[in-house]
């Protein structure tokens, strides 16, 4: 094993206090032109400054007034989406439920497993033809929706004429053993 030295590092010096530069005087002094003409730019800067704020207030108040505007009427315009997609999809579940009446046993189990959004076109309208073409599938793949047999008969049976009432002479003939 051949022997390595380590060198020792040389240590960083340790740090020393900052040298504290003194500060520049003032400028040479501008005399009492200058001073009066410095005055007089200082005030104009400060009433530009003062109108500035003043006007962004005013920028601000309109901006805020149209933006509150506009977001009022953003806000009207997304509710009423918001009711006329609902009063949509109501109207779809209420023509399914219409449709269904005749071959479901309950037609809002029809209105359950179908949604409203596939059949409202752009104008809102609802597609009637394609609400019955889902239906029709719809029974197809679940048939224990579907209504069972005809509806019940309440006719109480078979019927018959009713005999013509017997006559007078017929009870008579009846009671005497002749008939």
């Amino acid at each position: 094993m051949s022997e390595s030295t380590v060198e020792p590092t040389p240590e960083a010096p340790e740090p020393t206090a900052l040298a504290v530069l003194p500060e520049p005087e003032g400028d040479a002094p501008l005399g009492p032109a200058g001073e009066k003409a410095l005055d007089e730019w200082k005030r104009r800067a400060k009433d530009a400054e003062r109108a500035q704020r003043e006007q962004a207030k005013r920028l601000q108040v309109i901006e805020d007034r149209d933006k509150t505007e506009v977001q009022r009427a953003s806000e009207r315009a997304e509710s009423a989406e918001k009711r006329a997609a609902a009063m949509a999809q109501r109207t779809v579940r209420a023509e399914v439920r219409a449709l269904a009446a005749a071959t479901f046993a309950d037609p809002s189990d029809a209105a359950a497993f179908l949604d409203p959004a596939d059949f409202v076109d752009d104008e809102g309208d609802v597609d009637t033809k394609a609400v019955e073409k889902a239906l029709a599938a719809l029974l197809k793949s679940k048939p224990h929706l579907a209504r069972e047999g005809a509806p019940p008969s309440f006719d109480g049976g078979a019927r018959r004429t009713a005999d013509k009432p017997p006559s007078m002479n017929d009870l008579i003939r009846q009671k005497a053993g002749l008939g």
